[in-house]
């Protein structure tokens, strides 16, 4: 048991029951693990495979939002879960097929010899691990949703997210010193996607560990048809899926193209890339993700939510002064969307359990996927075709911002911030917040709060008064007399 309490430090004092605390360390231990799979196909790693395979950019584009279509699966994902009540037996199922998918993924360049040939077979078995992903996606909430006390629920979440980032910050390490020095075109890739399929597997293995023979094998559940129509009618669903069906479309118009952008247009090398981008984010993530965790737990999922978004995407600014060879904008980008994205997870996580209630989960959290998929496979796509369509009309104008070019790039991201500003102000206000807290109230008790901690903080740094000096001066002087005293008798 003491080896578990490196993770359950935040949370163990909400848990009485040992079997349910070691079922919570072993969920945050095995998403440590898998760790290195996530990193690899969700950060540089997996832009610079793609374009070695001979991927442009809206060919970059159409690939990333295919693990988003393939997760329409989530439906009959719900359904099958709901009729059979077998989550754990989904979970594992899907999640061994997903892992070995991004071994072999790793072996692309050995097994195919033509680049259209390679990049169909990119295609595919990133086609079959999304598919099956989506089994393992809904499975896990709803494993999740039943295992974690709802009072502890921030907590939890966000603490998890702590020991995740601290073993994403090893594993970006090796991922750039392994394709930075690793000799070949494909060698290097071929590593890292090997090793994290591997590290994946062990990952999903380790939930046969896990006691979830609390959970009914078959639930109370709601019928499949009934649990939809009731996303869209009742309005805590449905305001929630509007804002991130929303957020996810013009976060992933051109969230995933700064990393192509980076590597493409600012030449920047990979361990560069990784220390002072994915490595600098996650570090100061580390620091702040708890203090998140509380005040979701203390105000609600919306007000943090709110500002975490808002900065979030003011910070994109930086890139507009990006050039090649200049680091300066992507470590301002990380360093203080590092602060606040970890947030805007731990809201999300957050909300898919809160915001669903217990018989209509599973239908809620595929409806929720569905709807986000879709949104964030339209942005990819359309991301992706207007910066072909962008680029010879910006390179032909040549514009500048503040001395630096103004390509197609950049002007997407602008595109991208005023989006997502207008989604903030017009659907976030309209989320019901679990806190029962207005905004404005949230707000007022947060800075209540916080301004009697910096009172309290600064009244212990602060010099003491004069008459306290005094006071103080007096008693020595009393003590000496009495000394005095009994000493002469």
């Amino acid at each position: 048991m003491s080896f578990y309490k490196l993770f359950d430090r935040s949370y163990r004092d909400y848990v009485g029951e040992p079997e349910l605390l070691r079922s919570l360390n072993v969920i945050v231990l095995s998403a440590a693990v898998g760790m290195f799979l996530f990193a690899a196909q969700g950060g540089v790693a997996f832009a610079g495979y793609a374009s070695s395979l001979g991927a442009g950019e809206f060919a970059f584009g159409l690939i990333s939002a295919l693990p988003i279509i393939a997760s329409l699966m989530q439906i009959p994902a719900s359904h099958i879960g709901i009729k059979t009540g077998r989550f754990k037996r989904m979970f594992l199922i899907g999640g061994v097929i997903q892992r070995v998918s991004w071994i072999i993924i790793a072996f692309i360049p050995f097994i195919f010899n033509v680049q259209d040939t390679r990049l169909w077979g990119l295609i595919v078995l990133i086609t079959l691990a999304s598919m099956s992903g989506s089994f393992v996606a809904i499975a896990h909430m709803t494993l999740m949703g039943s295992v974690v006390p709802m009072q502890v629920r921030g907590r939890y979440i966000t603490a998890r997210q702590k020991v995740i980032m601290a073993f994403s910050l090893v594993a970006g390490l090796m991922i750039a010193f392994v394709l930075d020095n690793v000799p070949g075109d494909f060698l290097g890739y071929t590593i890292v996607f090997g090793i994290g399929g591997v590290a994946g597997l062990i990952d999903i293995l380790m939930y046969t560990k896990i006691d979830f023979s609390t959970i009914p094998q078959k639930a109370k559940t709601t019928p499949l048809h009934k649990g939809i129509r009731d996303c869209f009618t009742k309005p805590v669903m449905r305001n929630y899926l509007i804002f991130w069906a929303l957020w996810s479309f013009t976060i992933n118009l051109n969230g995933p193209f700064f990393n192509k952008y980076a590597i493409d247009v600012l030449q920047i090398p990979y361990t560069s890339l990784i220390i002072f981008g994915q490595i600098t984010s996650q570090m100061v993530a580390l620091l702040v993700v708890s203090r998140w965790g509380v005040f979701i737990d203390r105000y609600g999922s919306v007000p943090t939510m709110l500002i975490s978004a808002i900065v979030s995407t003011l910070v994109a600014v930086a890139w507009l002064f990006a050039v090649p060879g200049v680091i300066w904008p992507v470590f301002i980008f990380h360093l203080i969307g590092g602060m606040f994205w970890c947030a805007n997870d731990a809201c999300m996580v957050n909300m898919q359990l809160s915001h669903t209630p217990t018989e209509e989960r599973s239908t809620a959290l595929a409806v929720y996927a569905v709807m986000t998929s879709l949104a964030a496979a339209s942005a990819l796509i359309l991301g992706g075709a207007l910066l072909e369509l962008f680029s010879p009309i910006m390179d032909e104008l040549a514009l500048t911002f503040a001395g630096t070019p103004f390509d197609h790039y950049k002007l997407m991201f602008v595109i991208a911030i005023v989006l997502r500003l207008i989604v903030i102000g017009t659907t976030l206000p309209k989320v019901w917040n679990e806190k029962e807290l207005t905004l404005r109230k949230a707000y007022a008790n947060a800075y209540t709060d916080i301004s009697g901690r910096l009172r309290h903080e600064f009244s212990r740094l602060r010099p003491p008064r004069l008459s306290y000096i005094k006071a103080n001066l007096m008693l020595r002087k009393l003590n000496k007399q009495q000394k005095r005293g009994k000493h002469k008798k």
